[in-house]
């Protein structure tokens, strides 16, 4: 009796598989709208981090006793959770964008996404970012210039600091799995990228790494003036 409801179970599933239609998957021809389609795949089978809320932090242990965000601050942090694994952020000047890429280092710190952030900034704000990367969110950083970038690798949690002018230089000998996340502040400095032959180099090399998927989050910071 059991052997024969079996035996009917297997020809009825059987059946239901053949009705089942799927569709082919093709390269496309055109080698550019290959890639654009295969990071659609790739980014949209990211993990998503779901966040409602505040509560719904996991990382606020760690800066709620040197810090309290501002409410844009915030929302950039649930903004970014919900575009994983690309956002711009897009403020006007002197809004906190150091604040809120830490913020999110923080929580994706927290929820095991990332160790290793390397960051990328005009030079003069390099001990900005370290100062308030360690009081702020207890993530250790180290400014990295010239040739010291290619051996820059934080033991566990941490972040390396370096320039554009470094990066054009040196950012093709890093070790294409030593960071998980990469933070381009004033990424503003990309621009022209198609807008002059030839394009700026520091343009082409981020571009190349961003194809080749050497970081797995990525966040823009670019400044903006109202109005402007």
């Amino acid at each position: 009796m059991l052997t024969g409801t079996i035996g009917r179970h297997r020809t009825e599933m059987a059946s239901s598989a053949h009705q089942i239609q799927g569709k082919i998957l093709r390269r496309e021809t055109v080698p550019d709208e290959y890639r654009i389609y295969r990071a659609g795949l790739e980014w949209d089978l990211t993990d998503p981090i779901v966040i409602e809320s505040r509560q719904d932090f996991k990382s606020e242990p760690r800066w709620r006793d040197q810090m309290e965000p501002y409410h844009h601050q915030v929302t950039n942090l649930i903004t970014f959770c919900r575009r994983l694994p690309v956002t711009l952020l897009a403020d006007d000047v002197g809004l906190g964008k150091t604040i809120s890429a830490g913020l999110v280092a923080s929580e994706l710190i927290c929820r095991s996404r990332v160790s290793k952030i390397l960051i990328v900034c005009p030079k003069l704000l390099g001990p900005q970012w370290q100062e308030e990367l360690q009081t702020k969110f207890n993530i250790p950083g180290q400014l990295a210039a010239g040739r010291k970038l290619i051996d820059a690798d934080p033991e566990g949690v941490g972040a390396v600091i370096t320039t554009y002018h470094t990066a054009r230089l040196y950012l093709d000998n890093i070790p294409e799995d030593r960071f998980e996340m990469l933070v381009l502040d004033e990424a503003h400095k990309l621009r022209n990228l198609y807008g002059v032959d030839p394009p700026p180099q520091v343009a082409v090399r981020f571009r190349d790494a961003l194809e080749k998927r050497r970081f797995r989050y990525v966040l823009s910071a670019w400044w903006c003036l109202r109005g402007a």
